[in-house]
């Protein structure tokens, strides 16, 4: 081979390297606007499409978050039978189709429906894309790809916000979905003209009765959870589906120990960092949510703020983790796990915690951004080195179940979260709204103590 001939197969395959480590990422780009901006137009949603039917509308949310967890930990053992990279470029077609048909939407179910689809696409990309970027950026650097895709997902939660309100003043909610295709769009340019290889683990095979156990299950179980508030906690309909998800996931797990192609690969689990992570995920998917939920309510309801002004206030979080992502990413590949998480837990845990104990009924910022930032910069520990936790240790072969698993726990722990913020505030609302939404305050604070505990148990990694 002659010295150009070499000097143009490298040079195209780095192209190569570099345009899908690109598309993986912007993956994380879509998911962080996409879960952001959907806040923001629901009011619209509500009152201009769903005639002012809140609890109509609000399935436009639920569903996301119901079909995302439902599919994920299938979505993980996809990834790794056929490969990340033509799993990766399906979900985007699949995107790219889910928001379109948002856009043009007829009728609320109609959008709904859409946004399942949109849900679905996410599912399959998350797992792939993150496999992607842990992949090509090689051994011991997991927590500083991790990060770019956290930093990736921080900045479109910070921007979309005053993006989409300036949108929704101008245009409708229809704008958000709208603005998505070109995005969408771009990944797919990203993908064109690259021969995607097969990659993946041809052995691995996909039983439809594993499969409908683990939907049917992880939906059984997110339902009830994100619809506690207005079933009722403790209601005859909320254990019921409650109990029908455990006990299929239950079967799922006994399926597991029996079959090597089961969704849930409980290998994963004989890694002590890997079962830590999985526990520390549950933890800081309640405190990230139970964050994001009760201080907007302590806003709006006791300082009375609009969602907009209150919306812009959270984006400090987001922007300070995009600060923050890359460079604890890098820290943890270099230092080892513990150096990074330990003191990014205390850290937002600590500044919630007192920010619960002195924030009072009249408008003040002097406890409430610094609690943001510090919450913002303690995710961008915690996000990205959960991840690498996960899959560091664990073969190739494996990566899109592993990552998976550790996400659908997260989504588990967010439903969770919210729950846990609204059922405190009923208990304690007899005591008035502001003990009652401050009460909410607290989910965080002791969602990371225990997140903290776990961290503890970690075998550091040099």
């Amino acid at each position: 081979m002659s010295g150009k001939s070499w000097i143009r197969k490298k040079s195209e395959k780095n192209r190569i390297k570099g345009n899908l480590e690109l598309a993986a990422l912007l993956a994380g780009f879509i998911g962080g606007w996409d879960a952001s901006a959907s806040f923001f137009v629901f009011p619209d949603i509500r009152d201009n499409f769903a005639g002012g039917d809140a609890a109509a509308a609000s399935w436009v949310l639920t569903v996301t978050n119901i079909v995302g967890a439902a599919l994920l930990l299938q979505s993980g053992r996809l990834t790794d039978k056929s490969g990340p990279q033509r799993l990766y470029k399906f979900g985007v077609q699949i995107f790219v189709l889910g928001v379109v048909l948002s856009t043009i939407a007829p009728t609320l179910w109609f959008l709904i429906i859409a946004r399942g689809l949109s849900a679905a696409s996410q599912a399959l990309m998350g797992p792939a894309a993150i496999a992607l970027v842990i992949k090509y950026s090689g051994k011991g650097h997991e927590s500083e790809a991790v990060g770019r895709w956290g930093f990736y997902t921080a900045v479109a939660g910070a921007i979309s916000p005053l993006i989409v309100t300036q949108l929704i003043s101008t245009f409708t909610w229809r704008s958000l979905f709208a603005l998505q295709v070109p995005i969408g769009l771009f990944v797919l340019y990203c993908l064109s003209g690259i021969q995607l290889p097969k990659g993946g683990d041809t052995s691995v095979s996909i039983r439809p009765l594993d499969s409908v156990i683990t939907i049917s299950g992880l939906t059984l179980i997110i339902l009830p959870i994100v619809k506690a508030d207005s079933w009722g906690i403790s209601s005859t309909k909320t254990l019921s589906f409650f109990l029908a998800g455990l006990a299929l996931l239950t079967i799922l797990v006994k399926k597991s120990s029996e079959s090597p192609s089961s969704p849930l690969q409980l290998q994963l689990f004989k890694n002590r960092n890997f079962v830590c992570a999985s526990v520390m995920s549950l933890f800081a998917g309640i405190a990230f949510y139970a964050h994001w939920m009760s201080v907007l309510l302590f806003m709006t309801e006791i300082w009375d703020y609009g969602i907009v002004k209150a919306g812009l206030i959270l984006t400090i979080m987001p922007g300070s983790m995009s600060l923050f992502s890359i460079s604890f990413g890098r820290m943890s590949d270099n230092r080892g796990f513990r150096w990074v998480i330990i003191p990014g837990i205390f850290v937002y845990s600590l500044l919630f915690l007192f920010l619960w104990l002195w924030i009072g009924p009249d408008e003040s910022m002097i406890f409430l951004i610094p609690a943001l930032i510090g919450s913002g910069i303690g995710m961008a520990t915690v996000w990205p080195t959960l991840t690498a936790i996960g899959a560091s240790g664990t073969e190739e072969s494996l990566l899109g179940s592993a990552t998976s698993v550790i996400h659908t726990i997260q989504r588990v722990g967010g439903a969770l979260g919210i729950a846990l913020v609204l059922a405190i505030i009923s208990t304690v609302g007899e005591l008035g709204s502001f003990e009652a939404l401050r009460a909410g305050l607290l989910v965080m604070p002791m969602a990371g103590a225990v997140t903290l505990i776990c961290a503890l148990f970690l075998d550091n990694r040099s």
